[in-house]
């Protein structure tokens, strides 16, 4: 694959942060949704091996590899995943080609990954795979009592992952127990009771297992040195913690945050009102928790109007 003239000259950062600019000036892309891209590029350049310049990357992209990369991708991951996995290798491969980094546009043989959100039902992690995960989980040490604290607020709150590696220490109100997870995905933040057990894991973690380090997020690696940035850490914690523990994860459940999430929704579904549900969850849309309501069959039968000329 040709590449641009001048372009070996560029590392793969610089890119990067053109990138970046194309995505949040001339398209008008948040921040926030221009860093989820990232998240899936990542996957891509160690799917080609990690370049060093634009030019080696530039060099090994072609139909025939970006159609090998989405085949490898596909069985790995779920719908949601491949969706946007999808939108982010069509932007990103508009903007090479509008930046004439590469000689034709390879975007359009990436397909949509339809959202067929509305058309089933969401996989929860089961209740009693939860209670076997947080009693196997030691706590006599730093990384047991971070991870038992994740996996608290996962259950009790039902938020995404990344609201969980983005909780700073100033999210936490411990005068008027309350807990506030940030926005994410375009949604809204989430302000909550800090309940009791998931205050104890917190400050259990906080005072007898989390580094002594300046960061202000409360979760870190085991050294201090850097919080959670990346989805893919918190997923491995989650899903090693699952194998350790002996859970049984039903097929196209997630092994990672989402099944919690998942798990939460299902728990509240049609007792508690819906308006509530959709704040808990922190969408701004509420046709985003419709998909939950499916669950309550109870309350889906109570809404049915009998059929014109059927029995009364």
């Amino acid at each position: 694959m040709a590449v641009a003239a001048g372009l070996p000259e560029m590392a793969l950062g610089a890119l990067c942060e053109r990138y970046e600019r194309y995505e949040m000036t001339i398209r008008q892309v948040s921040a926030e949704k221009v860093r989820n891209h990232f998240t899936y590029l990542d996957r891509l350049f160690g799917f080609l091996g990690p370049p060093s310049s634009a030019a080696g990357l530039f060099s090994r992209l072609d139909r025939p590899t970006v159609a090998a990369f989405l085949s490898d991708y596909a069985p790995r991951h779920g719908p949601g995943s491949r969706r946007d996995m999808h939108a982010a290798l069509r932007a990103f491969l508009r903007f090479a080609y509008a930046e004439q980094f590469l000689p034709q546009d390879l975007s359009a043989p990436v397909p949509t990954v339809r959202d067929r959100t509305a058309r089933r039902l969401p996989k929860a992690l089961p209740e009693p795979g939860i209670v076997v995960l947080e009693g196997n989980i030691d706590r006599n040490g730093p990384e047991g009592r971070r991870d038992a604290a994740i996996v608290c607020l996962l259950r009790i709150y039902g938020v995404r992952g990344a609201q969980i590696r983005r909780l700073r220490l100033e999210d936490l109100d411990w005068k008027q127990a309350r807990l506030r997870f940030p926005a994410c995905k375009g949604g809204r933040p989430v302000d909550v009771p800090l309940t009791a057990e998931a205050g104890n894991r917190l400050a259990d973690y906080l005072l007898n297992g989390r580094p002594n380090s300046p960061l202000q997020e409360v979760f870190l690696n085991l050294s201090g040195e850097r919080a959670l940035s990346h989805s893919r850490e918190l997923s491995r914690i989650i899903s090693r913690r699952l194998r350790q523990a002996g859970v049984d994860v039903p097929a196209g459940v997630s092994r990672g945050t989402h099944g919690f999430r998942h798990a939460f929704a299902t728990r509240l579904v049609g007792r508690i009102p819906f308006k509530d549900l959709t704040d808990l969850l922190g969408h701004r849309d509420p046709s985003s928790t419709l998909v939950y309501a499916k669950l309550d069959v109870h309350s889906l039968q109570q809404a049915a109007l009998p059929w014109p000329g059927g029995q009364a």
